[in-house]
C-alpha cells in the first residue's frame, strides 16, 4: 500500500487531525468489443468485469455501464466519490494520421471506379461535405466526419456515464481522461506484474491508430520505444485469415489456434509475403491481400457482440482457393493454412521481442494486447527469445485497458508508488450463502448443503467417477478464462471425456483442446517447460510418458495449455485438484468455462439454468450441491 504522504491529505477545519482522503480511480473499455470497468482503490485493485457476463452478449461492445455499477457497488461508493475516470481511446491521439488515412482509402476508391480523372476524382469528393455515411466510399469530407463523430462519441463518455447511474454530470466530480489505447494495454502489462523493470509489448488489431507497441517500464514509469502504425497489423493478418478459414464471428482467432497443429505448414513462403518484417522490430502488410485500408472493413459496435466484415481480399482467394463456408468440412488446405498463420505469428512476434530485447537489455517482459491471447505463441517465447520471466495480463485483450486506465491514471500520471500485482482476477461478483439458497429454491431443484472439507473430497469423487462437474465459487474470474471459480471440471484422465463434453454440453468444434489445471507444485513433472501459467495464457508441451495418463487435455500435438493452481490464489479450488490427487495419484483435473455457447455464467440463477439445460451431472454452488435426476 502506498504510505500516507503518498495519499492526499486534506485539512478539516477544525483543530482535529488530518485525515487521509481515499483515492478511487475508475477505468473503462467502451464503444469497442469487450466493454468492461474496473476501479482501484489507493492502488489496490477492488474490481473488474465484462459488460458480457451482465447483458449475456459475447464481447459485447458499446458501453459497460453495468459494469460500472458493480464496480461502484464492490468498492462501496457513489460515483461522485471517485477521483479519477478513464476511458481507453483517446480521439486526439494521432487524428491528423486518420483523417489523412481516410482521405487516401476515398481517393482511391474513386480512382478505382476509374469514372473521373485525378482532377475528377477532387471534384467529386468536393460536393459530399454533409455525408455521414458507414465509411464505404462516400468522400473525403464523409469520412472525416466519421473521425470526428466517433471522437465526439468518446469525449461524451462524462454524459453516457451520468445516463447509466441515473444522475446529473454536475454529480460527476472526477477528473476525467482520455489513455491512448495501447499506453492502457502498457499499463496494464507492467504495473500488475511482479516486475521493478520489465520489457514491454503490446500487440493487437488496431488501437488508436497503432496495431504494436513496445517500450520498457522502471518503477512507476514506462517509456515507449517504438511502434507500428496503421494498417500494418498482426492481429487484423490473424482475423482475416480466421474469417477466410469459415470462422466469421468476433473472437474466433482461437479456434485456428486449435486448428493449426493439426496441419502442416506448408504455406510459409506465401504468409511470408503476406507480412514482411522489417528493421528496427517492425512489420508490414502485403496490402494487396487486404480491404482494410483500402475499401474499408464494415463494423458495427453497438451494445450487442460486435460484427466485423470481410477483412481479406480477393488477392486472398487468388493464392489459397475459394473461402471456407461456415459449418463446412475442414480439408487439408484449412488445416494448412491454419498452421502456416500461426507459425509465421510466431516468427513476426519473435522478431519483434528480439529487438525489445536488444534496445532494453532485459529478461523480464510483461505483454498485453489481443494478441497476447495466442497461447502457443507466449509458451515459446521463453525457449525463442532470451527473455527468461514472462507476464500475461489475464485479461489482456481490450477488456484489459480498463484495468491499464486506473495503473496509467495512478501510476504513471500521478506518481504514486506500485501497490499490487495480480496473478489471477477474481475480480467479479461473488455470491453470499443465503442468495444461492434463493436461487436453489427459486428453481425448484434439490440440494444438500455441505462443509468445506466434506465439499471438496465429494466433488474430487465425482470426477474421479467420471461425473461431469459443474464448479461455481467465490468471486467471478476477469478475463476470457475461466480458472476455478467458473467452471466445468472432469477427470482428464478419461480419453472420450473431450467427445462428452462436446457432445453433451459445449457442442464445439471436435479439433478445439481443453485444458488442463495442474497444482502447481506438480507442474514440473508433467510438463516439459514450468514457467507458471496461473492465468491459462500458455501452452506448454506434456511430458511424452504422461500424455497416456491425461489424454483428455492432451491435444494432438501433445500440448497442453495449462493453469499452474495456487493455494495463496485460489485455496479451494487446490483443494479439490488436492482431493482428487489423493484419490487417483494425478494433479490434474480437465478445466473448460461454465457455458454452453454464451458468456460464462456470472450469478447462481444462470449457474443452474447452465446446469438444467445441459447434460452436467452435478452442481457444485458455494457450499450446496444439486444432482441431476430424471425430473431436471
Amino acid at each position: 500500500m502506498p504510505s500516507n504522504a503518498e495519499q492526499r491529505t486534506v485539512e478539516k477545519p477544525s483543530n482535529n487531525p488530518p485525515f487521509v482522503l481515499t483515492m478511487y480511480i475508475l477505468g473503462i473499455n467502451a464503444y469497442h468489443g469487450d466493454a468492461a470497468a474496473a476501479i482501484i482503490r489507493d492502488g489496490e485493485l477492488v474490481a473488474a468485469v465484462e459488460e458480457e457476463r451482465f447483458n449475456r452478449f459475447k464481447h459485447c461492445a458499446g458501453f459497460p455501464g453495468e459494469s460500472i455499477r458493480y464496480c461502484l457497488q464492490a468498492a462501496g461508493v457513489s460515483i461522485d466519490e471517485v477521483s479519477h475516470i478513464g476511458v481507453s481511446r483517446n480521439p486526439g491521439a494521432h487524428l491528423h494520421k486518420k483523417i489523412l488515412a481516410a482521405a487516401a482509402k476515398t481517393v482511391r476508391q474513386l480512382a478505382t471506379r476509374q469514372e473521373v480523372s485525378a482532377v475528377g476524382v477532387l471534384a467529386e469528393v468536393a460536393p459530399d461535405m454533409d455525408s455521414r455515411g458507414g465509411g464505404n466510399g462516400h468522400g473525403i469530407i464523409g469520412q472525416i466526419a466519421d473521425r470526428l463523430g466517433n471522437a465526439a462519441k468518446i469525449r461524451d463518455l462524462k454524459h453516457d456515464i451520468a445516463a447509466a447511474l441515473g444522475v446529473t454530470t454536475s454529480q460527476l466530480r472526477a477528473q476525467f481522461h482520455y489513455v491512448e489505447h495501447h499506453h492502457a494495454h502498457l499499463a496494464s502489462a507492467f504495473f500488475l506484474s511482479p516486475f521493478e523493470e520489465a520489457a514491454l509489448l503490446s500487440i493487437d488489431g488496431f488501437g488508436d491508430f497503432i496495431s504494436t507497441m513496445w517500450a520498457s517500464g522502471a518503477g512507476n514509469s514506462i517509456e515507449v520505444l517504438g511502434q507500428v502504425e496503421y494498417p500494418h497489423s498482426v492481429g487484423i493478418l490473424y482475423t482475416a485469415t480466421t474469417q477466410f478459414l469459415g470462422f466469421p464471428h468476433y473472437g474466433d482467432e482461437g479456434k485456428v489456434m486449435g486448428l493449426a497443429p493439426y496441419g502442416k505448414p506448408r504455406f510459409m513462403e506465401e504468409f511470408r509475403d503476406i507480412i514482411r518484417i522489417e528493421e528496427g522490430g517492425k512489420f508490414r502488410l502485403n496490402l494487396d491481400y487486404f480491404r482494410h485500408h483500402a475499401e474499408g472493413v464494415e463494423m458495427s459496435w453497438a451494445q450487442g457482440q460486435p460484427v466485423i466484415g470481410r477483412a481479406f481480399s480477393d488477392e486472398f482467394v487468388s493464392r489459397f482457393g475459394l473461402p471456407r463456408r461456415p459449418g463446412a468440412p475442414l480439408t487439408s488446405r484449412d488445416r494448412d493454412v491454419a498452421a502456416s498463420l500461426q507459425l509465421r505469428l510466431e516468427e513476426v512476434a519473435f522478431h519483434v521481442l528480439e529487438n525489445l530485447y536488444a534496445e532494453t537489455g532485459l529478461t523480464n517482459l510483461a505483454l498485453s494486447g489481443g494478441v497476447a491471447y495466442n497461447s502457443v505463441m507466449n509458451g515459446k517465447i521463453s525457449q525463442k527469445t532470451m527473455f527468461q520471466r514472462i507476464y500475461v495480463q489475464p485479461a489482456a485483450g481490450d477488456s484489459g485497458t480498463s484495468l491499464g486506465v486506473c495503473y496509467h491514471i495512478y501510476n504513471q500520471l500521478l506518481k504514486h508508488g506500485r501497490a499490487s500485482t495480480l496473478e489471477v482476477a477474481y475480480t467479479g461478483p461473488e455470491f453470499p450463502e443465503a442468495e444461492i439458497r434463493e436461487a436453489l429454491v427459486r428453481s425448484k431443484v434439490s440440494f444438500e448443503l455441505l462443509g468445506d472439507g466434506e465439499l471438496t473430497k465429494k466433488a474430487a469423487m465425482d470426477i474421479a467417477e467420471g461425473l461431469v462437474v459443474g464448479w461455481f465459487q467465490g468471486r467471478m474470474e476477469f478475463g476470457p478464462r475461466a480458472l476455478g471459480n467458473r467452471s466445468i471440471v472432469a477427470d482428464a484422465r478419461r480419453l472420450k471425456m473431450k467427445d462428452i463434453l462436446n457432445e453433451r454440453i459445449k457442442k464445439r468444434e471436435s479439433f478445439r483442446p481443453f485444458a488442463p489445471s495442474i497444482l502447481e507444485e506438480h507442474a514440473d513433472s508433467y510438463f516439459e517447460n514450468s514457467h507458471p501459467a496461473p492465468a491459462m495464457l500458455m501452452v506448454h508441451k506434456i511430458r511424452p510418458h504422461r500424455r497416456r495418463q491425461i489424454p483428455a487435455v492432451a491435444h494432438v500435438d501433445g500440448s497442453g495449455r495449462l493453469q499452474t493452481v495456487s493455494r495463496l490464489t485460489n485455496p479451494r479450488y487446490h483443494q479439490l485438484i488436492s482431493d482428487f490427487y489423493d484419490l487417483t495419484g494425478v494433479p490434474v483435473v480437465l478445466n473448460t468455462s461454465f457455458n454452453e455457447n454464451e458468456p460464462i455464467v456470472c450469478t447462481p440463477q444462470q449457474a443452474i439454468e447452465c446446469f438444467k439445460k445441459t447434460r452436467m451431472d452435478v452442481l457444485y454452488l458455494g457450499n450446496f450441491v444439486v444432482r441431476k435426476t430424471k425430473a431436471l
